[in-house]
This record gives C-alpha cells, structure tokens and sequence, in this order.
C-alpha cells in the first residue's frame, strides 16, 4: 500500500506538471511575421549571420515579457530562443515568421515550487530581430516600424480571448485568426484545464500529507554519510561489503557493541558502525540501558575482532569443533586494571555474550574462545554447555574454571606484589 501510495503521488506530480504546462501555454507568445523581397536562401542566411538561431541570455525581464503569473524580481537566469519559420511567398519573397520563448528559473519560498518557467513575450525580442534582418539584407538603418502589407501583420503582443466587446482581433494574421465560437471553445478548455489543474494541486496536497504522517518502519537504521562502509563482521579488519550512500535504509537485526548487524538484501547481512547511523528512539534507548555491559564495567579492554571459527588449541572438549571468537586488545595503561582475575572476569562477560544470541541459521557454537593480544596474554575457553551452566548458577565459578581452558594459566593469575 505505501509503495503504491507513494506511486500515485509521482505519477499525480507529473500531470500536475503537464497540465500546468498546457494551460500556461494557452498565454505564449504569438508569431510575429514581416515579408522580405528576397529568395528564402538569402533570408535564411542572414539569420544564420545574426545567429538567430542560437538561444541568448536575457540580462533582464522587464520590457521584453507581456504577462507573468509571479512578480518578475522572482524570475531570474532568463534566457530566449526564437522558432523561425521561412514561408516563399509572391514574386520571389519570403515572409518570416518569428516566436520568441523565454524562459526563467522561477525562486519560489517554497523550494517544491521552484523551477524554470515559461514566460510570454511582449514582441519586442521578435520585432528586434526583423528589423535586423532588415538591416542586413539592404544594408539601410531601420528608423521607424515598417509599413507591412495588408497580408502580412504582426499580430499583438496578446491575444485577447476574453470576448470582451472592442477586443482587438484585426492584427491577427489570418492563420491564427480565431471565430468567436473559436474563442468560446478555447476559454470553455482553458477553464477545463484549470480546474483539472486545481483538482491535481489538491490531490498532490492531500498525498504529500499521507506521505508525511505514515507511519515509518521502526526497525530501520539510516546511513549519516556517503561512502560509509559495510563489513563482513563487526570489525575494521574484516572484508568490506561495499560502500552505502548517505539516506540508504537497512533493517535492524542486533547490535555488538559498537557495531550494528543489519540486513542488506534477502539472506544477505552485514555490520556498520553505530557511529555512523541514525538510529530509531526506540532503538537508540535500548542500547543505551545495555550501554554499561561491557565497554563501562571493563574500560581496560576492548574488543578487537569478532569472529566464528574453529576452537584455536587442541584441548579436547573443543578441538577442530566451531566457537565464537573474540580477540581482546588491552588498552589500559594500568597493569591493576587488566591483571589475571579482571581477565577471567572479562572472558566470563564475553562468554555470556557469545552464547546469549540464538541463531536461526543453523546450531550455536560449540563453544567460546577469548584471545587477549598482548605480550602477557593468553587464551581462555569454555564449552557452551558449561557457559550455561554457570548462567544458571548450576556450578560455581571456581568448578567452572576447573573445566574450563586457560592457556597458559599464569596469565590469568593475580600480579604477584615485587
């Protein structure tokens, strides 16, 4: 439904637009047309050197537009470009017929309503032009407006379709020229198509708000950056996935730390940093009233590296059998802080960690391995049976380590005092 929703809105946007476009189009400009006592080769080729066929830019507005819908100090970037048609006419003439379009960018205050427009002209660019043709092709200054003949005038800058009584019709060119039934059908279109376009703006209106008020996935976390990366695992130093733009969506799975576990596309998943997202309210707080479980009770370590793997040592409960990993970097300066019994503490945290979170894809671990990567460090590991049992507070901690694997033992011992 929102998809479909949300389908409707741009597809009601794009008539919206193309409605608009046909009834502005209703006010362009109309052709202008002067005849020249010249074969259309030699009129043609004089446009071509006045390159008139070349679109301009307009240092102004004002003075060369008819109407706007807006105040023109809200159009800038204007700009022009003439429609030439060369039609042969008696005795070897050729009457040219010019249109000036003229576009600008339209800055509205609201941004969703700016854009380039189209903006009639007054004549004055069309009429400018002919005279220069004039000029280049006998080679006489053009001091006064043209006396044109009867056949061939140059229509008013507008055209009054109002049917108001006395409206001019007379300077019209006979091809355009319109009957008053003509000029009752159009008005009765224009109308149509104003009130289809006031139906579309209201409907716009109406799907902007739905848009606006549904109700977001809760479960989505939204990337702050481009080019931020998505790995393998929760690690710097694993494989990276590819690179997510920034406003890119992933759903939510878990969170490790500092690291989000995110779905990227069907049974595809990957890790980003949590820095690195904006998180749902919901989600934000309940990270932050587990925020204290490991990186605030144990500040002395820190987890380099999470992996699943097999068991690194031959001791015999776990040999060639799949564990989770996880390799501990020591960052206090302190020895007191991550001496033999804050070490065992530590590891008894990451066990639980590592056997908490069921998995869908297949059996959990068989176990838990911590390597602390230090001079001094060591290896501990533990089944994930007895994990469980000192969870449960079935076997005392002191049985637990008397099971469980420590190697080599002295680094998991309290400092002796020198």
């Amino acid at each position: 439904m929102r998809r479909f929703r949300l389908a409707r809105f741009f597809l009601v946007t794009s008539l919206l637009a193309v409605a608009s476009c046909s009834v502005r189009a209703q006010s362009q400009s109309v052709p202008y047309a002067r005849s020249f006592n010249q074969p259309k080769s030699n009129v043609e080729q004089a446009l071509k050197d006045l390159e008139a066929y070349s679109g301009q830019k307009l240092p102004v507005l004002d003075g060369f537009v008819a109407a706007a819908d807006q105040p023109l100090d809200r159009y800038e970037r204007g700009f022009y470009q003439f429609s030439i048609e060369l039609i042969p006419g008696e005795s070897g003439a050729t009457l040219a017929r010019v249109t000036a379009k003229i576009t600008a960018w339209y800055a509205d205050r609201d941004v969703a309503k700016s854009g380039y427009r189209v903006l009639p002209s007054n004549g004055r660019l069309e009429l400018d032009l002919l005279d220069r043709v004039q000029e280049k092709l006998t080679g006489k200054k053009v001091s006064a407006p043209v006396t044109m003949r009867p056949e061939v005038v140059a229509p008013s800058p507008k055209l009054d379709l109002s049917g108001a009584p006395g409206a001019a019709t007379s300077r019209v060119p006979p091809e355009i020229a319109r009957t008053p039934d003509e000029v009752s059908a159009l008005r009765i279109k224009r109308e149509q198509q104003e009130k289809r376009v006031q139906e579309l703006t209201n409907e716009v209106r109406n799907l902007q708000e739905i848009k606006q008020t549904q109700a977001h996935p809760q479960n989505l976390v939204l990337v702050r950056n481009n080019g931020t990366p998505v790995y393998a695992r929760g690690s710097e130093a694993s494989r990276v996935l590819f690179q997510a733009s920034a406003k890119d969506e992933f759903e939510y799975l878990d969170y490790e730390g500092e690291w989000i576990h995110v779905s990227i596309s069907g049974d595809s998943r990957g890790y980003l940093r949590r820095s690195a997202l904006d998180l749902p309210d919901y989600l934000a707080a309940k990270m932050a009233a587990h925020s204290t479980s490991l990186e605030e009770k144990f500040p002395a370590f820190r987890i380099e590296r999470e992996d699943d793997g097999t068991f690194p040592g031959g001791w015999e409960p776990l040999k060639g059998k799949p564990v989770k990993i996880y390799t501990v970097q020591i960052v206090s300066q302190n020895p007191k802080e991550a001496e033999g019994i804050a070490r065992l503490k530590y590891a008894v945290a990451l066990f639980q960690k590592g056997t908490s979170r069921g998995s869908s894809e297949g059996p959990g671990p068989a176990g838990v391995a911590v390597i602390f990567d230090s001079a001094d460090g060591g290896i501990a590991g533990a089944t994930s049976e007895n994990i469980q049992k000192l969870s449960s507070g079935t076997v005392k901690e002191d049985a637990f380590w008397a099971q469980s694997y420590l190697d080599p033992p002295e680094a998991f011992q309290p400092t002796k005092a020198k």
